[in-house]
């Protein structure tokens, strides 16, 4: 380990030839991960199970594991195909070179430190990537510029692949987690009802994660030309030339990227969008309570006969449900963005979706995955983590469009002022009925109020639990009866820049941090 962490070229080649280090690879790949999963732990990252909770040290190990083989598979696939003839490497002996050059990875452990563990971590991150360029080196026996080549590559491949298998794995279990009193066969009913309509974000992976990868790596795709002119053409005609979308999309990744660094926003994974016919969400909440507890991604081509049909299936399981359509998906790599929205909307959907990635690599994005998952349900978490992200992505979105479009994207024709503070008070109504056990009458309650504001001009197709459930996670619209949207108001109000409202934010793992924090910064 020691030879490795100095980048000693003979010791790469000389773990290249020696099959007996297999296991000596496996076990520097372990206590690097382990390494940086003890510093994270006393940092305070998986405070959900305690400082060194078995949970964190796996999470780990396993990502350690993990991106260690299917970042090397990459490189192995990649690289050789730069190699001479009668030169290919096998995957085994780039595997166990990989390994060793995880070496200054262990000093993670040292990532717990106040202000310089964060240095520490991304000295070691940068050690480990040179010594990987240098195993690629030697192993494969390329130029060094090929093996960073190859590395880079890799690297994105495996970031693909890790960020489908966490969505994947999120959308699954989805299905089978939430409130302890749901018993398997509200599960298994529920998932018959949705089975033939589900969507399948490895099909749409598939699709069309390798061609986007391809041209961020290689660099391909046509020439933006007036970039900001070619955006606002597109956006403006009716039928958008598919022709032109790639150019599009690249050109607002761009231009988000650009704003993000100058406002010192910088982060992983890249800014990766693709527009796209978007899946509609089933959301199910109880009756006796407002809660969302179950949220399924459903095929983006179901009619509306379809839509009634799952809705009232669900609904005869003793729920209230609602399908409802979104703007953007974070769940799948690169993000998805709905492909027939506004300028503006597309820019802050843009923005937000990448922030949910950003933030899921942090505290506050980490809890709010172990709240979709079912391993620890938090509420509270989903609120904060949604709010953050559209209170920023509303602003940074703001600053694109100044930058780099003149003309305003949205023009509001009218005040819904009066929608969104009768919205409160239904809400607030409701909450009332139903802590007195008053279901049917909090549900006949919200129709009649859904039938008034349809006489006001407000048309909403069906006024339930699983509506508000799903609103209200959205702490910091102005309808939202949870505090939580006003503290982060205030304490953005109070951050000078994005960047420490963000750094303040993505530590959080409860509301009681983020009234703390608040208190903090009012001297109190």
């Amino acid at each position: 380990m020691y030879r490795a962490a100095r980048l000693d070229p003979a010791l790469f080649r000389e773990v290249k030839g020696d099959a007996a280090a297999d296991r000596q690879a496996l076990a520097v790949v372990t206590l690097a991960g382990l390494g940086t999963g003890i510093g994270i732990g006393l940092g305070g990252f998986f405070k959900m199970a305690g400082t060194l909770s078995p949970l964190g040290l796996s999470i780990g190990l396993l990502l350690s594991l993990f991106l260690w083989l299917i970042w090397s598979w990459c490189a192995w696939f990649i690289g050789t195909k730069m190699q001479r003839p009668g030169k290919k490497a096998t995957f085994r002996e780039l595997l166990r070179a990989t390994g060793f050059a995880v070496s200054p990875g262990i000093l993670g452990i040292f990532v717990f430190i106040p202000v310089i563990g964060g240095l520490i971590l991304l000295a070691a991150t940068l050690w480990v990537f040179a010594a990987f360029i240098m195993a690629l080196k030697q192993v494969l026996d390329v130029s060094p510029g090929r093996a960073a080549a190859t590395w880079a590559a890799g690297c994105s491949v495996a970031v693909v692949l890790l960020i489908a298998t966490v969505a994947i794995s999120v959308t699954s279990t989805r299905l089978f987690s939430g409130n302890w009193h749901l018993t398997d066969n509200f599960n298994s009913k529920l998932n018959s009802i949705v089975q033939p309509y589900r969507f399948s974000i490895a099909s749409w992976e598939l699709d069309n994660a390798p061609a986007k990868i391809t041209k961020i790596i290689w660099g391909f795709g046509t020439k933006t030309g007036n970039a900001s002119s070619t955006v606002e053409k597109f956006f403006s005609t009716g039928e958008r030339a598919q022709s032109q979308q790639d150019t599009v999309e690249k050109i607002l990744e761009d231009q988000i990227k650009q704003t993000l660094a100058e406002e010192n926003v910088t982060g992983f994974p890249p800014v990766n969008l693709q527009l796209s016919p978007l899946p509609r969400l089933l959301i199910i909440s109880p009756r006796d309570n407002i809660e969302s507890m179950r949220e399924i991604l459903l095929d983006p081509r179901l009619s509306f006969q379809q839509i009634e049909s799952i809705e009232k299936q669900a609904d005869d399981l003793g729920v209230s449900s609602l399908v409802v359509e979104i703007g953007g998906f974070a769940g799948a790599y690169p993000s998805m963005v709905s492909n027939n929205a506004s300028l503006r909307f597309t820019i802050d959907a843009a923005v937000e979706e990448w922030l949910h990635q950003y933030l899921a690599f942090r505290p506050l994005g980490f809890r709010y995955l172990m709240d979709l998952t079912g391993i620890q349900r938090n509420y509270e978490i989903a609120q904060i983590n949604e709010a953050v992200a559209g209170m920023v992505s509303e602003e940074i979105g703001a600053v694109v469009s100044r930058q780099y479009y003149m003309e305003p994207n949205e023009t509001v024709t009218s005040d819904y002022s009066d929608f969104y503070r009768e919205m409160r008070e239904i809400r607030l109504a409701v909450d009332d009925y139903l802590s007195k056990g008053e279901i049917d009458a909090a549900e006949q309650f919200m129709e009649q109020k859904r039938e008034e504001l349809a006489a006001k001009g407000y048309y909403i197709r069906k006024l339930n639990q699983a509506y508000f459930a799903w609103h209200g996670t959205y702490a910091n619209q102005p309808d939202s009866v949870s505090p939580i949207g006003t503290e982060l108001r205030e304490l953005r109000n109070r951050c000078t820049s994005v960047k420490q409202f963000l750094d303040i934010v993505s530590v959080m793992t409860s509301e009681q941090d983020l009234q703390k924090r608040l208190a903090d910064t009012r001297g109190i």
